[in-house]
């Protein structure tokens, strides 16, 4: 039977769950940050088998995961279970640039398709990150910022990643571990 990932070999070659990509094996004990067997490409394995492809010796940075959706967006899906600061939003930063001009290769189109059809989610530990980083955020910023942008029917975006927003993405969403199950996993699970 033939999937939505088929098209292009590097894709279908690197299929695997969501909890599986979500897997954090940076702390002392392996843990995920979503238990979904929602099925994604793996882009970790993606970018490893494009490197490799071109014999380039240094592996560039990636992101997470990539999902289709049937409607033919994509998603781009980044796990950070740490405490997000400076220096890893900046790591955030280049897995996005990289991501994007490996995907591009791959599909053979340019940043004007990634503005239309693909969009960009991070999703983080809100333990860790309750609601004040060292990433230009105050507590206060995002309490209230968050208030007024789902009074508005609208989203707030953290860590300063809304820039990418129609520049490179279609949309950017920032997600704790719930919101992530509630406006992406259980979306997408039932429309599979």
């Amino acid at each position: 039977m033939e999937t939505r990932y088929d098209k292009f070999e590097l894709f279908k070659n690197s299929l695997s769950s969501l909890k599986e990509t979500s897997k954090d094996s940076d702390s002392k004990e392996i843990s995920y940050m979503t238990e979904s067997d929602l099925q994604v490409v793996n882009f970790d394995k993606v970018k490893e088998k494009y490197a490799k492809k071109l014999g380039v010796s240094e592996t560039p940075c990636s992101n997470d995961a990539l999902y289709l959706s049937e409607t033919g967006n994509y998603y781009f899906i980044e796990f950070k279970n740490g405490k997000i600061q400076s220096n890893v939003i900046y790591n955030v930063y280049n897995k996005i640039y990289d991501s994007l001009l490996i995907f591009t290769d791959i599909v053979d189109e340019g940043v004007s398709f990634c503005r239309n059809n693909v969009n960009f989610i991070l999703v983080y530990n809100e333990e860790k990150n309750p609601n004040k980083t060292d990433v230009k955020e105050d507590k206060s910023r995002v309490a209230i910022g968050k208030h007024f942008m789902k009074k508005g029917g609208k989203r707030f975006v953290r860590f300063n990643l809304e820039k990418f927003e129609k520049l490179y993405f279609h949309a950017v969403y920032t997600y704790t571990e719930s919101e992530f199950e509630q406006e992406f996993v259980q979306k997408y699970s039932i429309n599979d």
